[in-house]
């Protein structure tokens, strides 16, 4: 695997999982105001998982914005570093990318739900909507294997 240039490959993953944790949370924000009346619903159970005390409208926003930053990012270094490097088809990334999204979105709220007492249900449907389209933007940035190859096959020879 020395051929493929994993910093960029990651850089590339941290970049479009920020990105992508934008477009997480408009289409959640989105949602939330269709369905509850209120477009801060998805944030709140990850801001009160960082402060117990973000019961105010801005400190949700806030909180909950800077937690969805920082698992997209993670999310997506890690989904280019470790799955993407293999994937030569455009389409096979692009589908892969919304179920690692999927999967890491439950683990994300089964922990909150269970470790911290936070009230989050894992089949809401925004959050599980603005995964999907988290996953989408992420399949359709990160490179796949071809574009972040070394042209001689190796950096050693």
């Amino acid at each position: 695997m020395t051929e493929v240039m994993g910093l960029r490959l990651a850089y590339r993953g941290f970049v479009t999982g920020i990105a992508g944790a934008y477009v997480w949370v408009a289409i959640a924000m989105l949602l939330g105001a269709v369905l509850h009346g209120d477009p801060l619903q998805p944030l709140r159970p990850l801001a009160i998982a960082i402060s117990p005390v973000a019961a105010s409208s801005e400190l949700a926003f806030v909180l909950g914005l800077i937690g969805i930053q920082a698992g997209g990012a993670l999310v997506g270094m890690c989904f280019a570093y470790f799955f993407a490097r293999f994937f030569t088809v455009r389409a096979t990334l692009a589908a892969a990318a919304p179920i690692v999204a999927l999967l890491a979105w439950a683990l994300i709220a089964a922990g909150l739900a269970r470790g911290l007492g936070v009230p989050m249900g894992a089949l809401e449907v925004a959050p599980i909507l603005a995964t999907i389209g988290y996953g989408l933007l992420l399949g359709a940035g990160v490179p796949i294997r071809g574009e972040v190859t070394y042209p001689s096959g190796s950096p050693s020879t």
